[in-house]
């Protein structure tokens, strides 16, 4: 019989493009922890022009203890990105984001032109 394991709740937002954020929303995850008698949460950056196929287009950028009940959780997250998006939180992992993808695409262009002059010997 299989068992249901419970992963949480997950809430996303859009980043203000005034922000330089264009394109980009954060994904959070949100579980209650009994032991602690608060939330955990988990905040991933993701980008509109990728798929959620591989592991490096978002990534795990905050995990995080926060209080809350069932009724306001949501409003609290809700306000914890707003606050991180004006102050400028996002700013390093969104260049660090498109730095990888960057790093992805030099690196496929030169698989791409040794495989085109392998087929040339």
């Amino acid at each position: 019989m299989l068992r249901t394991i419970r992963e949480g709740y997950v809430v996303r937002f859009n980043l203000p493009e005034e922000c330089g954020y264009t394109g980009y929303s954060v994904k959070c995850i949100y579980k209650y922890k009994k032991k602690k008698q608060k939330y955990l949460l988990q905040m991933w950056l993701i980008h509109k022009d990728f798929s959620d196929e591989f592991k490096i287009d978002s990534q795990e950028i905050d995990t995080q203890y926060i209080s809350g009940t069932k009724e306001n959780i949501e409003d609290n997250i809700t306000r914890i990105v707003e606050y991180a998006a004006l102050s400028g939180f996002f700013d390093k992992y969104v260049k660090r984001f498109e730095y990888t993808y960057q790093c992805f695409d030099k690196g496929n262009e030169f698989f791409e032109e040794e495989q085109l002059y392998a087929g040339h010997d």
